[in-house]
C-alpha cells in the first residue's frame, strides 16, 4: 500500500523528522487496544510521520486515525491467501536463521513440551515473516523508519532485531511490556518463544509497571540497563463521578469477559454478600463484552435470582464509559483478575475520583491501597471479596476515598504527562 506522510498536529512543539513505525496487535481495527489513542494523540507531535502496522485485520477499519497512516501488508502476508505456504516456509528459515538453542534446552527440561515447541515454531515463522514484511517495506520507501516500536513484546521484535542486525540501514527496536505478553506464568507452557534471544538484543524494553520491570529484570539479566518503566495513562474526563446518595450499594466493573477476569468469582462474592445481608440493596454494572459473556450473564440470573440489580452493557467506547461515568453514581470499582499488567480500567475510575477494589496482581498495588480503596490478595476466595464490597456501604467512610482517587490519578497516571515523558524517551534514543 502507498504510505503517505502528514502534519502532526501543533501544540507548541516543532516535530522531529524521525519515523515512527509502531506495531499493534489490531489497532485500529477491532475494539481492542482503546488506550492507544491517547498515547497517539502524544507520539505524533514529536513524530514527522507515524505509519501503523496492526498484525491482524478484519473488516473496515473501525477508528479513524488522523495522525498515521496505516500499512496492512505485514496483517496480509500473515493472514491472506496463501498463508499456510508462508507459515511453513517461515518457519524454515526461521529455524536456520535464529537462535533458539536456549529454547530447546528449557523446553527439554520441563513439563509441556509439545506446546511449548509449538510455542517455539510459531515465534520463529512469525519473527522470520515480519523481517520478510519490514524488509520489502524499506526497499520499497524512500524513508525508512528511525525507530520500531512494539506496542507488546512479541516474537516479530526479534525479526526486526535481525533485519537491523543484518542490513545497512540501522534504526532502534523497542517494545512495550504489558501483562499477558510479559509473564510466561499466564501461559499453558509458562514459556515465550525467542524470550531470551529478544531481551539479550533489543535497545529497550518499557514496562508499564514497576512490578512488570522488576519481573523483568529478575528473569533476564540482559535486560537489567535497558528496561524501563513508561507507565499508560487516561486524560482527565472533566469532570467526577457522584457518590450515590441512597441506600443502594452501586458497583461497577469493566473487563472483557474471559476466565482471567474471574467474572464468575465476583458474581459468587455478590451471592455471599445477598445471602448473609439480605437487607442490603445492589447494584452491578459490567462493562465488556468477550467470550463468556452470555455464560456469565446467565450465571448472574441464576445465582443472583433476582436479588441484585444487574446489568452487563455489553461492549463500550471509551467515550461511551466516561459517558456512563458522567451520567450513573457508583459507589466502586473493582477488579479480581487473576492476572494483570496494570488496568487501564482502573486508571479510568481513579480519573473520576471513584474508590478502588482490586486483586493484588501485576501492577494493580501501584494504583490501588489503603489510601483509595481496598487491596485484595491475588487470590481471594467469595467472602474476602463480598466483605470488601461491604465496606462501602458506609457511605462516609467512603465518601474520603472518592479525592484520594482522583489525586493518585493526577500524580501516576496523567497522559498528559505521561505519555510524552515517553515520547521524549524514544525520541533522546534515536537523536
Amino acid at each position: 500500500m502507498k504510505i503517505r506522510d502528514f502534519q502532526p498536529s501543533s501544540q507548541g512543539e516543532t516535530a522531529t523528522t524521525k519515523r515512527l513505525l509502531l506495531i499493534t496487535a489490531t489497532y485500529p481495527y477491532g475494539p481492542g487496544e482503546s488506550f492507544l489513542v491517547a498515547e497517539l494523540e502524544h507520539l505524533a507531535p514529536h513524530f514527522g510521520a507515524i505509519e501503523l502496522v496492526p498484525s491482524y485485520c478484519v473488516g473496515e477499519q473501525k477508528r479513524y486515525v488522523d495522525c498515521a497512516t496505516v500499512n496492512l501488508d505485514y496483517a496480509h502476508s500473515r493472514w491472506g491467501k496463501g498463508r499456510k505456504l508462508n507459515v511453513f516456509k517461515s518457519a524454515i528459515i526461521g529455524v536456520l536463521r535464529y537462535k533458539w538453542r536456549k529454547d530447546l534446552m528449557y523446553i527439554a527440561t520441563h513439563p509441556h513440551k509439545f506446546e511449548n515447541l509449538k510455542e517455539l515454531l510459531r515465534a520463529l515463522y512469525r519473527a522470520h515473516m515480519f523481517e520478510s514484511f519490514l524488509k520489502e517495506r524499506i526497499a520499497r520507501q524512500p524513508m525508512s523508519p528511525d525507530m520500531v516500536y512494539f506496542y507488546w513484546m512479541v516474537p516479530e521484535v526479534m525479526g526486526a532485531i535481525s533485519l537491523c542486525a543484518a542490513g545497512a540501514k540501522k534504526f532502534k527496536v523497542v517494545a512495550r511490556a504489558h501483562g499477558s505478553d510479559l509473564y510466561e506464568f499466564t501461559r499453558p507452557g509458562k514459556y515465550f518463544g525467542l524470550r531470551e534471544s529478544i531481551a539479550h538484543s533489543v535497545d529497550a524494553v518499557y514496562c508499564i509497571s514497576d512490578h512488570g520491570r522488576a519481573y523483568l529484570r529478575d528473569r533476564y539479566a540482559s535486560l537489567s540497563g535497558k528496561c524501563h518503566i513508561a507507565k499508560l495513562g487516561v486524560s482527565y474526563p472533566g469532570f467526577k463521578n457522584r457518590q450515590p446518595g441512597t441506600d443502594i450499594l452501586s458497583i461497577v466493573s469493566c473487563s472483557f469477559v474471559s476466565a482471567v477476569k474471574r467474572i464468575d468469582l465476583l458474581i459468587d462474592a455478590l451471592g455471599w454478600l445477598l445471602d448473609e445481608k439480605p437487607g442490603v440493596k445492589v447494584q452491578w454494572t459490567h462493562i465488556g463484552n468477550g467470550v463468556l459473556f452470555d455464560r456469565m450473564r446467565q450465571y448472574a440470573a441464576e445465582k443472583l435470582q433476582g436479588r441484585a440489580h444487574v446489568v452487563f452493557t455489553g461492549y463500550l467506547s471509551g467515550d461511551q464509559i466516561l459517558q456512563l461515568y458522567r451520567t450513573q453514581c457508583f459507589d466502586v470499582f473493582i477488579n479480581v483478575s487473576s492476572s494483570e499488567g496494570l488496568p487501564v480500567s482502573l486508571m479510568e475510575a481513579a480519573s473520576v475520583g471513584m474508590p478502588l477494589v482490586a486483586t493484588d496482581v501485576g501492577g494493580s498495588s501501584e494504583i490501588v491501597g489503603q489510601r483509595n480503596g481496598i487491596l485484595l490478595a491475588p487470590d481471594p476466595d467469595a467472602e474476602a471479596i463480598a466483605r470488601a464490597l461491604l465496606r462501602f456501604a458506609d457511605k462516609e467512610w467512603a465518601a474520603g476515598l472518592r479525592e484520594n482517587s482522583y489525586l493518585c490519578w493526577r500524580e501516576n497516571f496523567d497522559a498528559n504527562k505521561n505519555h510524552d515523558t515517553f515520547a521524549q524517551a524514544l525520541l533522546k534514543m534515536i537523536d
